[in-house]
């Protein structure tokens, strides 16, 4: 009932919303940039309608290019945040937890070509990688970087494709434009990782 009630609200609170920045010319693309740079910290904001705003009011090449830099901020907004806040608190908790952290070691010592990799598929749980990021104390750059590839072909999917998970399986073509997006992810890291040497 509770949880109705809630989803109700939420939704009925981005319909209101997606409808006014519809119709706010440049202020809804100022807000939708606002909105795309908090939503890691509040994940329950749909991206797709935002860049699919912003396209439309910029134009493809600007929308495109102000969608992708206030995704990369904000995940760097997010991580900077949950670092400072909740860092050396989680990491005392989790360090005496033998199994607990074993896990936060691995995904910081996570192949930076795989980590790219799991980011641009477009329906994977971004708080979760983020949170995991910044808690297991992941290099700002290797993170940083990953979020910047990855983030090219996830600000293209929810802008020019912007589909359900449900209507992907549906549709074998979207199967393979998401399959040639991780190609196009781990190919770019792998080269990327090449002359950084992130997972050093």
């Amino acid at each position: 009932m509770y949880y109705n009630i809630v989803m109700g609200f939420f939704n009925n609170l981005i319909n209101n919303l997606n409808d006014w920045l519809q119709t706010a010319g440049l202020w809804g693309g100022l807000v939708c940039c606002a909105l795309i740079i908090i939503e890691p910290l509040l994940p329950f904001l749909p991206m797709f309608v935002f860049v699919t705003i912003n396209l439309l009011i910029f134009g493809y090449v600007i929308g495109f290019i102000l969608s992708y830099i206030c995704s990369v901020l904000g995940c760097l907004l997010f991580y900077v945040v949950i670092s400072k806040l909740f860092k050396n608190k989680a990491q005392k908790f989790y360090k005496d937890r033998k199994k607990l952290n074993s896990i936060m070691t691995r995904y910081k010592n996570i192949k930076f070509e795989t980590l790219t990799t799991i980011i641009s598929l477009p329906f994977t749980p971004g708080v979760m990688i983020n949170l995991f990021a910044a808690l297991s104390n992941m290099p700002l750059k290797k993170y940083m970087a990953a979020e910047a590839i990855a983030k090219i072909f996830i600000t293209v999917f929810w802008g020019f494709i912007g589909v359900s998970l449900i209507k992907c399986f549906e549709s074998p073509k979207y199967l393979i434009i998401i399959g040639l997006m991780l190609v196009g992810g781990y190919l770019i890291s792998k080269i990327v990782n090449k002359k950084y040497k992130l997972n050093d």
